[in-house]
């Protein structure tokens, strides 16, 4: 899993200002430019763990869970299991920008990961995802 790089990236996010970019282009946040938004990072049994927390009062808190293994969803947390996104890629049927960031953890050839970035709508963005990915 491509766990580092996205840690990385994400901190290069926040650093440029991009972080609710981020966040509203691909967990399907509102958030706006006054809006605060704080993200938990933690890798436990090998799954990377996003907690997201916002002072948008729509989506106060919410769990990300990017792994191997498949969970039971719940209101506050939303599983992602990289593996059926990077089917969903490779079948051309990948149509959320969550299951791009689930197939770009999962794959390690290059040019997969080029082409899944690409994919994203924001320029800033995409240049962050290919300087820690590429």
């Amino acid at each position: 899993m491509n766990d580092e790089m996205f840690r990385l990236s994400l901190i290069e996010f926040m650093n440029n200002g991009i972080l609710n970019d981020f966040v509203n282009e691909v967990f399907g946040y509102n958030l706006k430019k006054g809006d605060d938004v704080y993200i938990q990072y933690k890798i436990v049994k090998n799954n990377i763990i996003l907690n997201i927390f916002d002072n948008n009062h729509k989506n106060r808190f919410k769990g990300y869970i990017f792994g191997n293994n498949s969970f039971e969803e719940n209101d506050n947390v939303i599983y992602i299991n990289i593996e059926e996104c990077y089917k969903l890629y490779k079948d051309g049927n990948c149509d959320s920008m969550l299951h791009l960031i689930g197939a770009l953890l999962k794959t390690n050839k290059n040019s997969e990961k080029s082409d899944i970035i690409k994919k994203f709508l924001n320029k800033d963005i995409k240049e962050i995802l290919m300087k820690f990915f590429i």
